[in-house]
């Protein structure tokens, strides 16, 4: 059952990232087609990237854990629609995001024309990265949960946790920026924000094996636990 599921995962993932590249436009027919198809590689890297994280946080939970229930299985095809949903939110928001970080050289997506449709875009884009947080983490904790879990599982299950509580966090605050901020942020800010997400994880892990590493004080007793 697990090895069927995950490799539907798998195959959905996939197909994610088909409808990603497919998606950014038809078949190129002349030199001025091909030249605006490779001007989007550097937005469809930076999707890619994402999806590959996400698709990479699956493949660590079946590294983890073989085994699979009624809960992982609903969070897994849960997942899965998100990831399909998610897709095209995620491709016009980095292609407009690099356009405006390259000055205009770059090509940028033509959906969002006005500010309002800016705020949908960043709210959209900001839902499916908070539910997606939000499956992972839950799917992480119901299997740290089961039994005993080895100190490999209960470390690389906190330190995941902690990463999709820290993208879900920053994605609500997007989206709060989005439909609430004065115009003149409204535009920008909510896409700003997410550049604090690699500082944020970079705090947690350095917190986390600082208190690994100090010694026990005198006395103290080992638990066995993980806090994650």
């Amino acid at each position: 059952m697990a090895r069927r599921l995950d490799a539907f995962v798998d195959a959905a993932f996939a197909f994610a990232v088909t409808l990603l590249i497919v998606g950014g436009g038809d078949t190129p027919e002349r030199f001025s087609d091909l030249s605006a198809m490779l001007l989007r590689a550097p937005a469809f890297a930076a999707a890619f990237a994402l999806i590959s994280m996400f698709w990479l946080g699956y493949r660590d939970l079946g590294r983890l854990w073989r085994h699979r229930d009624g809960l992982s299985t609903a969070l897994s095809l849960a997942i899965v629609f998100v990831v399909l949903l998610y897709v095209f939110p995620l491709r016009f928001i980095m292609e407009a995001a690099l356009h405006a970080l390259s000055g205009g050289w770059l090509p940028g997506t033509q959906l969002a024309e006005t500010l309002q449709e800016q705020r949908y875009l960043y709210v959209a884009y900001g839902a499916g990265c908070l539910v997606l947080s939000v499956l992972y983490a839950t799917l992480y904790r119901h299997h740290r949960g089961q039994g005993e879990p080895t100190p490999d599982q209960a470390l690389t299950a906190s330190i995941w946790i902690s990463n999709w509580s820290i993208l879900a966090g920053v994605s609500g605050v997007s989206m709060l920026m989005a439909a609430a901020a004065p115009d003149d942020l409204a535009s920008w800010a909510p896409g700003v924000v997410y550049m604090v997400i690699g500082p944020l994880i970079g705090l947690s892990m350095a917190l986390r094996f600082g208190r690994r590493s100090r010694p026990e004080a005198p006395g103290a007793v080992d638990t066995g636990g993980t806090t994650p």
